[in-house]
């Protein structure tokens, strides 16, 4: 029988994550974000249009240009942290895991075990697909809040890293 350890670990002794090793995603992703930003954009003006037009009283000049100050600094602000944010963005392959970065103003780092991983898929959306682009969803044994989806990666290597990613899988079945 074997004996239980369970020995303590300081934050010293785990090894360090290199973001400077990350893949980053294709550039071409950022066309995609920026049409995700035109659409809200296109939405939101529509949106404003129809009240403006459906309104019994119509509001008075200072009150729109707020409104269309506020909307403008909105879409401006998006495209801001859209650019600065990108570079940020990256997939690492590890031994054991595989790990997702991304944020700008919050950061979040995913490391996902090859040993949790359940299923991948590859997706392709209208836009990506007429820009070449794919992105890799990874199904673990977290549920939902533990799913990673890694956007904006070349055709290729998308199904280089879905065949990669299911050759680990089966490894550990």
């Amino acid at each position: 029988m074997e004996n239980f350890t369970n020995s303590v670990l300081l934050p010293n002794d785990l090894p360090p994550v290199e973001t400077e090793k990350f893949n980053r995603l294709d550039k071409k992703y950022l066309k995609i974000s920026f049409f995700r930003i035109l659409f809200f954009a296109i939405v939101i003006a529509g949106a404003f249009t129809a009240f403006l037009i459906l309104a019994e009283e119509k509001p008075s000049t200072l009150i729109l240009i707020i409104i269309i100050s506020i909307l403008a600094l909105i879409i401006a602000y998006s495209i801001l942290i859209t650019v600065l944010g990108f570079p940020k963005k990256g997939y690492l392959l590890r031994e054991k895991d595989l790990s997702y970065q991304k944020g700008l103003i919050t950061y979040k780092l995913t490391s996902v075990p090859f040993n949790r991983i359940q299923h991948v898929e590859i997706n392709q959306g209208i836009l990506a697909k007429f820009l070449k682009l794919s992105s890799v969803k990874i199904y673990t044994a977290g549920g939902n809040a533990s799913d990673l989806s890694i956007p904006g990666l070349p055709v290729e290597d998308a199904q280089k890293l879905k065949a990669f990613l299911s050759e680990k899988i089966s490894e550990h079945e």
